[in-house]
């Protein structure tokens, strides 16, 4: 689409678009340089159109299709004389693209993909810095436009946006976002050519989370699973999504297959990052003490590792819990470490497990992780033995002195009524409600916990995974109810640990 523009609106005078793909093409400086001119060359003369073998080598290209071309039997010649100057047949590649343009009587758009690739070359010493040169270059250049574009989001705007960058301020940042529910319904119906039924946009919304090229690959996937358009269904979705990330012949296999193994390759550290991928896939949004423990790392490393993936954007930090930053990227890893890889002719029976897991997913994984932290959260009240702590981690100020508990466990009332994930006791009770899910807690189930303990004398405690709303806060302070969230969960796990190492020094 940017492109498209750039195209209507340049100055007078045909615009040839250039596409080069950086990550098959930087290797060496040599490679580079050659090949370099011969994909432009066979763009600005074919626009993409034909056999390109014949623009790949030396020979194929002066001898056939840019044989009358001075530029390019120029700037070959002079590269050939240059091989033991890298930095320099970088420079004349770099440049012959203006050449071509003037000899052409032409623009040249060129699009450079996966750009960040280009700072490969800066491994060799005869090169050292090759985004100077490209600025360098760029400063030479009157009948070029570019585009640049990278799947690693981290490095491409520290090379565009960072002070210290030479190519600080030369590029306009254009980010392509994820499409909102009624665009994806729209692109969905340009490849379908008619609107699909009822339900269908929403499924297909929800789990390509919005993004314009999963959308394209599994609408187009599903077109193939019915009859007509008018057919689909949204089980026809899910099919084409499990088709589309699960099978080798899958476009978004690929593409998610491709961001692993660059993305790790990129980062130090293969197998930990690997095993954190796996952890994070099982489980997002863990806070950095559950990944180490998880590892079995120390914390210090193990945010080291962390950054790294920051670094390659596979995984992103929110307010202390890290997440991956693609949820389809996530549901491929998940299945991928589990040796789950499906048929691309599968029928949708043959695919059934697949599809209830597809669905089904979300509330299981809450309902799972939400029983693992409710037997964690009864464990910790069982380590209560009077120690004073910020009452900020209950939802109070100042300081608060924790109970001593003789009972702590989950309690359901005989007719079956009253029900609360911990009940602890000792003179004095406590109900306790664990809710482990992305949404944060609201007035209503804070008033549904404090009706159970009222009729059990308790004092409720509501433990919220996102947090409150400002509603449910204003709620809790008003009628006594003590809450916590992830965050003051684990820095209270913490504080009784060091409560517990402390007395056992002291012993």
């Amino acid at each position: 689409e940017h492109a498209a523009r750039l195209l209507e609106t340049a100055p007078s005078g045909p615009v040839r678009p250039v596409y080069i793909d950086f990550e098959e093409l930087v290797t060496s400086p040599e490679l580079f340089s050659r090949r370099y001119v011969g994909l432009v060359t066979f763009w600005a003369l074919t626009q993409g159109q034909g056999e390109i073998e014949a623009f790949l080598t030396p020979t194929a290209l002066l001898g056939g299709p840019a044989a009358g071309l001075r530029s390019v039997t120029q700037t070959m010649a002079a590269i050939e004389n240059a091989r033991d100057d890298p930095a320099t047949q970088v420079t004349l590649a770099l440049d012959l693209p203006e050449k071509l343009a003037q000899e052409l009587d032409c623009r040249l758009l060129l699009l450079l993909d996966e750009f960040t690739e280009f700072a490969v070359l800066g491994n060799y010493p005869s090169v050292r810095r090759p985004w100077h040169l490209f600025r360098a270059a760029m400063q030479r250049h009157e009948r070029l436009g570019y585009i640049v574009a990278a799947s690693a989001i981290h490095a491409m705007e520290a090379i565009v946006q960072e002070g210290n960058s030479p190519l600080f301020l030369q590029f306009e940042m254009v980010a392509v976002s994820r499409f909102p529910p009624d665009a994806t319904l729209a692109l969905a119906e340009r490849i379908l050519g008619v609107t699909p039924p009822p339900g269908v946009g929403r499924r297909l919304h929800r789990l390509t989370g919005g993004h314009p090229f999963y959308i394209h690959a599994v609408t187009t996937r599903m077109s193939n699973l019915t009859a007509t358009p008018s057919d689909l269904q949204p089980e026809d979705v899910s099919q084409a999504f499990v088709l589309e990330v699960l099978s080798r012949r899958g476009q978004i296999y690929h593409y998610c297959r491709y961001l692993y193994d660059v993305s790790l390759r990129l980062a130090r550290g293969y197998g930990i990052l690997k095993a954190i991928l796996q952890v994070l896939a099982e489980e997002d949004g863990l806070t950095l003490t559950e990944v180490a423990r998880r590892i079995h790392k120390g914390a210090s490393t193990t945010r080291g590792y962390l950054r790294a993936l920051q670094e390659v954007d596979l995984v992103v930090e929110e307010g202390g819990e890290y997440f991956y930053r693609d949820p389809v990227l996530r549901y491929w890893v998940g299945a991928i470490t589990q040796g789950i890889e499906v048929d691309p002719a599968a029928s949708r029976a043959a695919l059934a497990p697949l599809l209830a897991d597809l669905e089904a997913e979300r509330f299981r994984l809450a309902t799972e992780l939400g029983a693992a932290k409710e037997a964690e959260v009864r464990e910790l009240l069982r380590d209560f033995a009077g120690q004073t702590v910020d009452g900020d981690l209950f939802g109070l100020s100042g300081d608060f002195r924790l109970p001593t508990f003789r009972r702590v466990a989950s309690y359901r009332s005989p007719d079956g009524q009253i029900e609360v994930d911990a009940l602890a006791e000792n003179g004095e009770r406590w109900a306790v409600e664990v809710k482990w899910r992305s949404k944060a807690a609201g007035k209503k189930e804070l008033a549904a916990l404090l009706e159970k303990a009222q009729s059990l004398s308790a004092r409720p405690w509501f433990i919220s995974r996102s947090g409150f709303t400002p509603a449910a806060r204003a709620y809790a302070a008003e009628h006594g109810i003590l809450l916590s969230t992830r965050a003051d969960l684990e820095k209270l796990r913490r504080r009784l640990r060091e409560s517990s190492g402390a007395d056992h020094r002291t012993r």
